[in-house]
């Protein structure tokens, strides 16, 4: 692979697209908000999902349930489900109602895994079903996988469309304020100007008890942004760099259900951030690659876009990939090629590579903006889980951060800080031309973390 392709690789694993389609129901065995429940399903819907069955809805029905005199929150849940629209809105909460998000999440369990999350999932009507399929199949897998987690809220849709049921929603939500908190036209031109992934968004500007995930994303088959990867990479493995990124994204929303209010940054990443645990770029985003490329390569023989066009097998056995073959570029956007990955990495810091400036991984790496070795951001997490376990990488620093930060999160479970951390990851990577066994897993990761256990309330 010649030196821009690796470069725009790296740029495909950092920078990724972001879909989901799931269930919107409120989570078992937790207090539930609601105080009125009204259901929307458009007349003679049809809705195709993962396993490519067809579903036909009755006509437009409404439920209305008594009113709750003991939860002061000021509107109703309400679930819209159309062609377009699978979406549950809670009740506003009204400041005051808890002393804080913490207090909030652990009372309602927007912090515990479940199968049946409240969600919100849009589409503009010329969103290809194919694209909605394959989406709808691998965020399915992924609940089942990690857990559904509430409040994450989705909207892709094409700039040209009229997108009036994907709009209703988002009014419904409180979506259209402007910064003074005042309501203003919905518009979707006010949603592709606002367009960004996993920022949040506060319904009416009111982020303390009211913040949720939202990703706005322009259809990304036809996005000018990615119009270069298009062309570069090809349409079907471009779509399972697509896929890829749902679940990148989707993990940094597990992420911030453990860290409640907290900002899961460093404290000069951005303005205005609480409480900031300290965490640095390439946990946070290191993380959110491990787990995607572990989920892809564990379901890869049952995604539906790897059944469809005739992949099933090629991510076998931690295979390497050649970039001048279909193949090859779609195990390259799967992310399972993780030797391949190592050596990469390694080449670099050794000075044996054509590309990057990486020669040793350093606090640079804690900052988007002055990192040197976004190659090892991936690879230093699977030394933290090689030196513990992926159970404390995916479930005990999570359990632990939101009371500890990150740096005694990080020394509680390793017994080094940072920088100490840094010189024995060099070390490794030095002294280890190839990955040693047990660096990578063997094992479906779902069957060494147990995701459904978690429990980041105490």
């Amino acid at each position: 692979m010649n030196k821009i392709m690796k470069l725009n690789f790296k740029k495909l694993t950092l920078v990724l697209a972001f879909t989901l389609l799931a269930s919107c129901t409120s989570p078992e065995g937790a207090e539930v908000a609601p105080s009125t429940t009204t259901t929307t399903v458009a007349s003679s819907t049809t809705t195709t999902v993962a396993d490519t069955t067809t579903t036909t809805v009755a006509d437009t029905t409404t439920t209305t349930v008594s009113p709750s005199t003991t939860t002061p929150v000021s509107a109703d849940t309400v679930n819209i489900k159309t062609n377009n629209v699978d979406c549950t809105i809670p009740p506003f909460f009204e400041r005051g109602y808890k002393k804080n998000y913490y207090e909030l999440s652990t009372t309602f369990g927007y912090n515990i895994p479940k199968e049946n999350a409240e969600m919100c999932i849009l589409y503009s009507e010329s969103i290809p079903n194919d694209l909605r399929v394959y989406q709808s199949d691998i965020m399915n897998k992924l609940i089942k996988y990690v857990g559904g987690y509430d409040r994450w809220t989705h909207i892709m849709y094409e700039p040209d469309d009229q997108a009036l049921e994907a709009i209703d929603a988002l009014d419904k939500f409180d979506f259209f304020y402007d910064n003074n908190g005042q309501r203003i036209e919905p518009s979707l031109q006010f949603v592709h100007e606002n367009r960004s992934c996993l920022s949040g968004f506060g319904r009416k500007q009111e982020r303390y008890l009211n913040e949720y995930s939202i990703c706005i994303q322009p259809n990304p088959l036809t996005d000018p942004y990615w119009e270069f990867d298009r062309k570069n990479v090809g349409d079907i493995p471009f779509r399972m760099m697509v896929l890829h990124g749902l679940v990148h994204e989707y993990y940094h929303h597990v992420q911030r259900a453990h860290t409640f209010e907290r900002d899961d940054a460093m404290p000069n990443d951005c303005c205005g951030l609480t409480d900031p645990l300290n965490t640095p770029a390439w946990y946070v985003e290191g993380q959110a690659i491990v787990f995607p490329n572990l989920f892809i390569r564990d379901n890869f023989d049952d995604l539906q876009i790897v059944k469809d066009n005739g992949f099933q097998g090629i991510c076998d056995g931690d295979p390497s990939y050649d970039w001048d073959t279909l193949t090859g570029k779609f195990i390259a956007m799967a992310g399972c090629h993780f030797t391949q990955k190592y050596f990469y990495y390694r080449q670099e810091v050794i000075g044996e590579s054509e590309w990057g400036e990486c020669r040793g991984f350093t606090n640079k790496e804690e900052y988007r903006d002055t990192a040197l070795c976004a190659g090892g951001w991936e690879m230093i997490n699977f030394y933290i889980a090689y030196l513990t376990s992926f159970e404390t990488l995916f479930i005990r620093f999570h359990e632990d951060i939101y009371e500890l930060a990150f740096e005694e999160t990080l020394k509680k479970h390793t017994g080094m800080y940072s920088d100490e951390l840094y010189v024995s990851f060099n070390n490794f990577i030095l002294d280890n031309p190839t990955p040693p066994e047990g660096f990578f897993p063997d094992k479906p990761l779902n069957e060494l973390v147990n995701f459904w256990s978690i429990d980041s309330s105490n």
